[in-house]
């Protein structure tokens, strides 16, 4: 089993997003283990700050089976 880590990102409807992002990864993978959400200004662009985090999961799952 490997612990693999995904980063989630969303400056548009913030909050809706990221607990839609982190409901979707709990239907797919079972238990996550979530890190603080954290806020950043758009960087590179003109735009509304982000909130991001990053959720760590066990899967037995190959990385082309996680990406798809």
């Amino acid at each position: 089993m490997a612990q693999i880590y995904i980063s989630i990102g969303s400056n548009i409807k913030r909050s809706y997003h990221i607990q839609a992002a982190v409901s979707t990864l709990t239907q797919h993978f079972g238990p996550l283990t979530l890190s603080s959400v954290y806020e950043s200004e758009a960087v590179g662009f003109a735009g509304s700050a982000f909130y991001n985090m990053v959720v760590a999961v066990n899967t037995t799952l190959s990385i082309a089976d996680c990406v798809g």
